[in-house]
Parts: structure tokens; sequence; C-alpha cells
């Protein structure tokens, strides 16, 4: 019969089972306690984003408060996951009093950046995408407020590998819209640039008219709501169909054509949804610089005889239709038919 262990083994052995014991049952707690902090924290989250800003009150202090707890509880309890979506809440927080206050200076936006990418690679190891694109917006929104449109592009663009929505294209055109003013807002813009940030504009804006239309998008709202916005459109339009159907640009293969004209209609477009007459004018006159060339000399005539009209009817400020009437007339043009 073996002997029984030592009493002071059995002491021992009772202590680290009690200590074990005791260990889980506080983890198992604290595990609780963090979940039930969670969901406080994304209820106070989601109030703060269905409240007008500027009336947020002592909402996102409470937020806060309410995250560091949960960091505090995520740190004892071990859970690695639930300390990367208080940190993602806690920024958000943070962010919204920035924005309240309107500050304009770009470190204390610069300073949450540690806590997302700390945030975000625990995001990246356990698989939560949701949460890695709610980095990804809170990033760009960063981006934003510190004029960096070009940092901005980039963050939209990864959060819509993720999941591609309406909002997320109509955010990413917007980027590009600052990205393309800050170019030209320079003595000598980047062509190179300018070309790269027109056809990823159009692109995006494509899916939207063709993609989007599906998900709730609406064209003429689009143009309607925001002047910015109907002002971008009009131009990258200007642009795609000048260049895709200018011959030293491939304008004479059937598909850049075809791509440059429906750029230009959607010009003319976006001028007779806001009555633009200005618009309206400079649009023709681009449209009509790049058919000039591939009409017989009857066709010719005919297009100049429109334009004259256009021009009298209209009297517009810019001096595009006037200057392209003047050199057709002049005969620069009218040796380039094919």
């Amino acid at each position: 019969m073996a002997r029984p262990p030592p009493r002071a083994c059995l002491l021992r052995v009772t202590r680290e089972a009690y200590t074990t014991y005791t260990k889980y049952s506080m983890s198992q707690a604290d595990k609780e306690e963090l979940k039930k902090q969670l969901n406080v924290a994304l209820s106070l989250k989601n109030k703060i984003k269905e409240t007008p800003a500027g009336e947020h009150g002592p909402l996102t202090q409470q937020l806060r408060d309410t995250c560091t707890r949960c960091m505090d509880l995520a740190k004892t309890a071990e859970v690695e996951h639930g300390r990367a979506l208080a940190l993602e809440m806690h920024v958000f927080a943070r962010l919204t009093d920035l924005t309240n206050k309107h500050e304009e200076e770009d470190e204390p936006y610069t300073a949450l950046e540690d806590d997302i990418k700390e945030s975000s690679k625990i995001a990246s190891e356990f698989g939560d995408r949701a949460l890695e694109n709610r980095l990804l917006e809170l990033q760009a929104n960063i981006y934003l407020r510190i004029g960096r449109p070009d940092k901005e592009i980039d963050c939209i663009q990864s959060a819509c590998k993720i999941q591609r929505t309406v909002p997320k294209m109509m955010a990413l055109l917007d980027a590009y819209g600052r990205m393309l003013d800050s170019l030209f807002s320079t003595p000598k813009p980047d062509t190179d640039l300018l070309l790269k940030y027109n056809a990823e504009y159009w692109e995006v804006y494509l899916w939207l008219r063709e993609e989007g239309s599906n998900r709730g998008f609406n064209k003429d709202q689009f143009v309607r709501a925001d002047k910015r916005r109907a002002a971008h459109l009009f131009k990258v339009a200007l642009y795609i169909g000048s260049f895709a159907g200018n011959p030293l640009h491939g304008g004479k293969e059937e598909e850049n054509v075809k791509m440059g004209m429906d750029a230009f209609d959607e010009a003319i477009w976006v001028a007779g949804v806001l009555d633009n007459k200005e618009y309206l004018c400079a649009a023709t006159a681009h449209r009509a610089s790049i058919l000039y060339h591939k009409l017989n000399p009857l066709e010719k005539q005919e297009l100049l005889s429109n334009l004259k009209q256009m021009q009298e009817k209209y009297e517009p400020d810019n001096n595009e239709l006037a200057d392209l009437i003047e050199s057709i007339t002049r005969g620069p043009l009218s040796g380039n038919s094919s």
C-alpha cells in the first residue's frame, strides 16, 4: 500500500490549485466585465455618431473613460482582441473631440496614429476585417484633417479592398478631388500625377455610375448636392475626354475615342443638370476640337455653324468656344482632317 503524501505537500498542491482557480475565476469575471463595458462603449460611440457635431456634451469623455476601463480589463484578462476594440473606440472619441474643437495643428491628430497602428496589428492577427476597416476610416479622417489627400486616398483604397461600398467610393472620389486641387495649386503641376489621379478618379466614378446605381448611388443628387463635387467631376471629364480623344494619346484607336466621347458626354450632362452655360460652352468646345479632325468638309462647316450659334446664344465668359471658332475660321485646324 502506497504511503500518503506528506502534509506539507498536500498543502502546497492545495494552495496552487486554489491560486489557479482564483486566477481563473477572476479572469472569467474580468472577461465578462470587459464584454459588458465594450457594449457600453459601442452604445456611446453609436450615440455620438447619431448626435450632431458640437452637441456631444459629455458623451466623448464618457466613451474615453469607458474605453480606458476596457483596456485595463483586457490587460488583466489577457484579451488582446478586446484591447484592440477599445483602442479603436478611444481613438474615435479623441478624434471627435479634436474635430469639434476645430483643431488646426497637425500634431494632435498624428498623435493618434500609434494607437491606430497598434490596434490594426492586433486586428490583423485575429483576422478582424471589420475592425481593420474601421481603423482605416479613422486614419483616412486624420489625413483629411491634416490636408494629406494622397495618404487619405491610400487609406480609403485599402478600406475598399476589404469592402467596396457607395459611401466609401464617394469618399474616395472626394479625396481625389482634393488631390487634384492640391496639384493645380502649384505653379507647374506634375503632368504624370495629373494623369494618374484624373484616370483613377474617372475609374472610381465609372464604378459609381455603373455599379453604384444598383446600390443607391444617384448621379443627379451627387452633382446637385455639392458644387465642389460637380466641379471636380466636370473638370476630370474634360481632362479624360481631351486626353483619350487626342490622336497624340491614342485617340486614333476606337476604344479610346469612345472613352473620350463618353467623358465629354458626361461633362455636358453635368452642365445640363446644373444649368450652367459656362460648363456647357467649355465642354462643347473641348469635344468639338477633338471631333473636328474626324469630320469631312461638309460636316466641319455644319459644326462651325453650330458653334457660332452657341456662342451667340450664350455669350459665355470663358473664351474656349470663341477661341475654337477663331482657330477653325483662320484655318489651323482645317488641315488636320483624317
